[in-house]
């Protein structure tokens, strides 16, 4: 009675110790944690920014060439194929530092999450810049600019997965790596 009682007693004893392991956060896990909190809070102030650009009165004579979110135009955007009067030319130089505060913020806030999706963010705004320049010189419609802004979010979605799958197995790996020495030192 006393060896099933002392059996029982280990038994007890090792099912709480691995609760209490399986129950404390690994270092990978709060390290996903505090990705995914400090790139969520950047996403949504980010949108709430370009959002507040967007409905600014000084956006309103884009708003009928320039889709939000970007890649989801209309039909009559992606077609348009009226270049860019000066005073939408105006309105978007009279715009862009408020979008080029809304990407530094949301740089700076990612750079402090997941860096290395700051340096993938970083290039989709230099090609984008790009992109509106052409606009601006005349060299290419709204239904040009249009397509390639688009293309561009399409691309930074997938960018950014790849990226985010790429963290994700990584830190797994640690996370089962750091489960099984404390098994081990169990």
């Amino acid at each position: 009675m006393d060896n099933t009682l002392a059996a029982g007693k280990r038994l007890l004893s090792v099912l709480v110790l691995a609760v209490l392991l399986s129950g404390c956060a690994t270092a990978a896990q709060r390290q996903y944690q505090a990705m995914a909190a400090g790139n969520r809070a950047a996403g949504q102030e980010a949108y709430a920014c370009v959002t507040a650009v967007y409905n600014a009165a000084e956006f309103a004579p884009l708003r009928a060439h320039v889709a939000l979110p970007p890649d989801r135009p209309t039909l009559e955007q992606l077609s348009d194929g009226s270049l860019a009067t000066d005073g939408e030319i105006r309105a978007l130089l009279a715009v862009h530092p408020r979008v080029q505060a809304c990407r530094q913020q949301a740089l700076d806030h990612l750079t402090q999450s997941t860096p290395s999706f700051a340096a993938i963010l970083a290039t989709l705004y230099a090609k984008s810049e790009d992109n509106l320049i052409e606009l601006i010189d005349k060299k290419e419609s709204w239904g040009e600019y249009t397509r390639q802004t688009r293309d561009l979010a399409i691309e930074g979605r997938s960018d950014l997965t790849a990226e985010a799958e790429r963290i994700t197995s990584g830190l797994q790996q640690s996370h089962e790596a750091e489960l099984a020495q404390r098994q081990a030192a169990a």
